[in-house]
C-alpha cells in the first residue's frame, strides 16, 4: 500500500457494513480486539497497523501525519472501494479519522 507492506486486521464477515478502527500512537490494531468482542457481529472490521506499528512496514523517509491520511484513503478505496464506510479512531486514529472526514467526504 503506497510502497509499504501494511498489515489489516478483519473480523466479522465481508457482506457486512464496513468498519474502519483507527488505533493510536505507540498502539497497535490487535488493541481493538475487546472492542470488536463488544460488537459482535454486527459489522465487517477491518483494522490496518499504521506505516511503522505492528505488522506494517516502516517508511525509510520518516513519518509524516499527511501519509496517513494518504494511507487511510489508499486502504479504504483498496478495501470497500465504492462503498460508504464507519470509521473510529482513537489518539493519532482519530485525528486521521477527522482529516479523511474532512477532505473526502461522501
Amino acid at each position: 500500500m503506497r510502497g509499504l507492506a501494511y498489515h489489516v486486521r478483519t473480523w466479522g464477515s465481508p457482506e457486512r457494513r464496513k468498519l474502519f478502527l483507527l488505533h493510536g500512537w505507540m498502539d497497535v490494531s490487535a488493541s481493538f480486539q475487546f472492542l470488536v468482542d463488544a460488537l459482535a457481529g454486527d459489522w465487517y472490521v477491518l483494522a490496518p497497523d499504521w506505516r511503522g506499528f505492528g505488522l506494517s512496514s516502516t517508511p525509510q523517509d520518516g513519518y509524516w501525519f499527511a501519509d496517513y491520511v494518504a494511507d487511510l484513503d489508499a486502504l479504504t478505496r483498496t478495501l470497500a472501494p465504492a462503498e460508504a464506510v464507519a470509521i473510529a479512531g482513537h489518539s493519532l486514529g482519530a485525528n486521521v479519522a477527522m482529516m479523511y472526514a474532512g477532505v473526502r467526504h461522501q
